[in-house]
């Protein structure tokens, strides 16, 4: 079966799907906004077709087979703490990508910890929990699934409160091929591990760790942690030059 039978699968009715023009968000990989699907409201993640630009076209058939293979592992996974991927839909345009349909949630933990100063730590401590709980989830799939990009920006929350690991396999999907991401580190670098900003990037459990803990920092102090002063830049490469384990 071809890549494009095998999304045929996902696919949602486009007569059924209706965009209300009310933009969710916008993030480094793409624009998420509000649709109306049979009656209930959803949330669309469109990448950002400048991301596409200049990607020929072997590059962006590998990034589609990639994106397929995300969206069947996405669909596929049914945590409390995991965002609920319903499927994709394609309304044609700008965008060579399909759109991918998930639940529609509440807010981010970056917008929650900057609205509010001072939330109880029975509440902080409830999101982290969550968090632990879908990133378990995760990791105890064989092979594991690494999230790749875990910031506040992607842990989502209901109304009440409880949080869900969003933007699955994104991250390794524009960095497959894109020019646009290949002179820096595509993400959130103050999350990443230094073996994700090393010249030979290295992907696995440990790096969502790593993620993890800056998301505690975040979450408990309620501010957005930086790397320290000494973390320097490439001049050539213009990617963040990662630390020795002293350092």
């Amino acid at each position: 079966m071809d890549h494009s039978d095998r999304l045929r699968s996902l696919y949602l009715a486009n007569a059924g799907m209706k965009s209300n023009g009310v933009t969710i968000g916008v993030g480094a990989y793409g624009r998420v906004f509000e649709v109306e699907y049979c009656g209930e409201l959803y949330a669309a993640k469109e990448i950002h077709p400048v991301l596409l630009e200049g990607v020929e076209q072997a590059g962006f058939e590998r990034m589609k087979r990639m994106f397929i293979d995300e969206c069947h592992q996405s669909s596929a996974l049914g945590h409390r703490n995991v965002v609920r991927v319903l499927g994709v839909y394609n309304p044609g345009g700008e965008s060579r990508l399909p759109i991918l349909v998930m639940e529609r949630m509440q807010e981010s933990l970056t917008s929650l910890v900057e609205k509010y100063p001072n939330i109880p730590m029975c509440v902080k401590l409830s999101m982290l929990l969550d968090v632990s709980r879908g990133l378990w989830y995760l990791h105890s799939h064989n092979p594991p699934i690494v999230h790749r990009d875990l910031s506040p920006n992607n842990i989502l929350l209901t109304s009440q409160f409880v949080a869900k690991i969003s933007d699955l396999g994104v991250a390794k999907v524009i960095r497959a091929d894109s020019k646009k991401t290949k002179t820096r580190a595509p993400g959130t670098v103050d999350f990443m591990g230094p073996e994700a900003l090393a010249e030979i990037p290295e992907y696995g459990p440990p790096l969502d760790v790593f993620s993890y803990g800056g998301v505690i920092l975040h979450v408990v102090n309620q501010e957005w942690p930086k790397p320290l002063h000494y973390v320097v830049t490439d001049p050539k490469t213009r990617r963040r030059v990662a630390l020795s384990e002293v350092e």
